[in-house]
């Protein structure tokens, strides 16, 4: 049921732009991270109405939040008893533009609910409610999945040769949707031919990528009008929200570190623990 702002109930709902209570109210925090295949849901509920909190902790109303995707067309509910709720959910499942809405909601017939805080229009002293019924609603949450949050960051990254740099040497360009890694024929063709060996990715990771990811991030951080309109600018900032970083108060070189899952334990997993055996 999607949030009509206009719509009426025969019964007293907690809701944004309703008078059917006065002076207390409903919200529901949403929160989504991508989390490798998967995408981690939060949703923290508050109510200052003492009279549904007390029927929540009665067992007789739960919260809830309707989780759904029209280009997946997945649907979901998902129900707590508390103030805060954790979902995870498969990443073919949302895509695109997910709504979340959320709610108070009945499992068990309440008799005789009254709350000083029902408007007084109502008349009733007090009401009955059966089990599916909404005692409270938020408005809509709308959350965007972008499917590039899915990827390694180095998916836009990109490795390329050029006659301009020299044999040892490597640039960054920036001015694409890609970040270009700029290296010289012969590097290129050594480093393709490394790429078969975990620990060569290894050490890419902690060289070059994370040099050129904390540039990236650096670029970013100084001119964010010029390069926040690249697809490079755009995934970087969605990924530094998505890990609750801000570009402006943190170091680019540990920003990196975290987009780039601490590419350091990659290097020790396969390559020093290796040159100990």
């Amino acid at each position: 049921m999607d949030f009509d702002k206009n719509k009426t109930f025969p019964y007293p709902v907690l809701r944004p732009y309703s008078d059917d209570y006065k002076d207390v109210e409903f919200q529901v925090t949403v929160q989504a991270i991508v989390q490798g295949s998967s995408v981690e849901l939060s949703c923290s509920y508050l109510t200052s109405c003492a009279e549904l909190i007390d029927e929540i902790r009665a067992g007789t109303a739960v919260y809830c939040s309707v989780i759904s995707c029209r280009d997946t067309y997945f649907r979901q509910a998902i129900t707590s008893k508390v103030e805060a709720i954790d979902a995870s959910f498969d990443a073919t499942n949302l895509r695109g533009e997910v709504r979340i809405e959320s709610y108070i909601v009945c499992v068990k017939k309440i008799s005789s609910f009254t709350s000083p805080d029902i408007n007084k229009e109502f008349g009733k002293a007090a009401f009955t409610f059966l089990p599916g019924q909404v005692l409270a609603q938020d408005e809509t949450a709308v959350i965007y999945i972008d499917r590039d949050l899915f990827k390694p960051l180095t998916s836009v990254f990109d490795l390329v040769k050029s006659d301009s740099v020299g044999t040892n040497e490597w640039k960054v360009g920036l001015d694409d949707d890609h970040v270009q890694i700029q290296v010289s024929p012969s590097m290129k063709e050594a480093i393709d031919d490394a790429r078969n060996s975990t620990s060569s990715k290894a050490i890419l990771l902690n060289s070059i990528y994370s040099a050129a990811v904390t540039q990236a991030l650096h670029k970013l951080k100084e001119a964010p009008d010029q390069f926040s309109q690249t697809k490079w600018g755009n995934v970087l900032i969605r990924q530094l929200e998505q890990n609750n970083l801000d570009i402006a108060t943190t170091e680019p070189y540990i920003a990196a570190q975290t987009l780039m899952r601490h590419p350091l334990g990659v290097l020790r997993a396969y390559v020093f623990q290796g040159l100990k055996a």
